[in-house]
């Protein structure tokens, strides 16, 4: 082949690519059909040195050309990884597999979440009695004389200054049960809801009647500690009056 024959069908070949690939609304006349007896003139007389589309071209005026599921139309774009875009079904099955993981994720995080968040005020009634409350409840309801109902509704409220602290419900009522550990007996403080909700239940201590083990230095002989259970504790609370 001579060399000026050979450039002008390369050059050719570069117009109808361009026609035929770099035109949005589709080639003009016949030159996809060029395009292809260009190329296969050039496979021909060059052999596998020739690169470029194998097939004859995309096919136009065919609607099914826009998708690119069914092999036919023009190559689907390629992103800079090499990967061709996911399709619409892959990426709903993605985004439906994202979904279940978040699922499964909170799922698995609310005991914790729980954990990390103690209940607040009137809200430790609504969690289920911890095996260690179970195990103390006939004890505590027959020292405080309380009734079935009652006893149903016995809350730990944790431990302060050698003293036990408990709670419990009465419908309306909310009371605060309150002992000195070691064989002393139990003292109750009621209010109402509404009561409660304003004003929450408090205990006073003197200084003299916590154990030496139990009281802090700060706290001298002559103080009084005021214990607060509110409709916000998560925990008991404590001020020291003079």
């Amino acid at each position: 082949m001579e060399p000026h024959v050979g450039d002008r069908l390369e050059r050719r070949h570069e117009e109808l690519l361009r026609l035929v690939y770099g035109t949005p609304e589709g080639p003009p006349g016949d030159a996809a059909a060029e395009l292809a007896a260009v190329e296969a003139e050039l496979a021909e007389r060059l052999g596998p040195a020739v690169t470029g589309p194998a097939d004859a071209g995309p096919t136009y005026g065919d609607t099914s050309a826009d998708d690119p599921s069914d092999g036919s139309g023009p190559p689907a774009p390629v992103a800079a990884s090499g990967r061709r875009p996911l399709g619409r079904g892959r990426a709903i099955a993605a985004a439906v597999g994202i979904l279940a993981l978040v699922a499964i994720a909170l799922a698995v995080l609310a005991p914790a979440r729980e954990a990390l968040s103690p209940p607040r005020g009137l809200a430790v009634f609504e969690r289920a009695q911890t095996p260690e409350e179970r195990g103390r409840t006939d004890e505590i309801a027959t020292a405080a004389e309380l009734q079935p109902s009652e006893a149903a509704t016995l809350r730990s409220l944790g431990r302060a200054f050698g003293h036990d602290f408990w709670a419990f419900r009465d419908d309306d009522r909310v009371c605060l049960l309150v002992r000195r550990q070691f064989f002393f007996s139990w003292v109750t403080s009621c209010t109402s809801v509404d009561g409660f909700a304003e004003h929450g239940l408090s205990r006073r201590i003197v200084a003299d009647d916590i154990r030496d083990g139990a009281r802090p230095r700060r706290i001298g002989p002559g103080d009084v500690v005021v214990m607060t259970w509110g409709p916000e504790s998560i925990d008991l609370e404590w001020t020291v009056e003079r």
